[in-house]
């Protein structure tokens, strides 16, 4: 059976990949050729994840931790990071800095920083993806009620759109406004 082939245009060069290629196998070819890590895509203009396919041809552009999107990209997946790690709640982010408290007992020091920086680079190194899907806002209520995510649940209950983005890596789940 033959594949279908789209025709893709990066930086005014046009190759050809199979339909249904993620983003993420075509930004390996260009590996070193971008100055920072490529984060997101522009697919005809409109950002995409890595993750997301190739469906039809386009012109791609790439989005890097240089650009404001890529940065809040690359931020947002830290903190998912982050929440993986260590068992926070963040409340807010102020400038660059984040608002959280710890659950349980332990005490904020360099020791458990460091043991959070080693959790943190175990989980990057192990090259674990996030993954998103589409969910109703109800199965968002029940989920963020079982996850004990309260203040989530209740916010979703005056939530207008039918829909929500979670994210997950391994066994944890969240969401977060914005890509990933």
């Amino acid at each position: 059976m033959e594949q279908t082939m789209i025709k893709v245009t990066i930086n005014g060069e046009t190759r050809e990949y199979p339909k249904m290629t993620p983003y993420s196998e075509i930004v390996k070819d260009y590996e070193g050729e971008t100055e920072y890590p490529v984060i997101l895509v522009t697919e005809n203009g409109k950002l995409r994840e890595l993750h997301k396919k190739l469906r039809h041809d386009c012109t791609l552009g790439f989005i890097t931790t240089k650009d404001s999107a890529g940065r809040k990209t690359y931020r947002r997946s830290a903190i998912f990071i982050l929440l993986k790690a260590i068992n926070v709640v963040i409340h807010y982010s102020l400038v660059n800095g984040l608002y959280f408290t710890m659950k349980g007992s332990a005490t904020l020091d360099q020791k458990l920083l460091d043991q959070v920086k080693v959790r943190m680079r175990e989980l990057v190194d192990q090259k674990i993806p996030i993954y998103k899907r589409s969910v109703s806002t109800d199965d968002a209520i029940s989920m963020f009620h079982r996850h004990h995510m309260y203040d989530k649940e209740k916010l979703f209950r005056y939530r207008r759109v039918s829909r929500v983005n979670i994210y997950s890596l391994e066994n944890f789940e969240d969401y977060f406004y914005g890509f990933m």
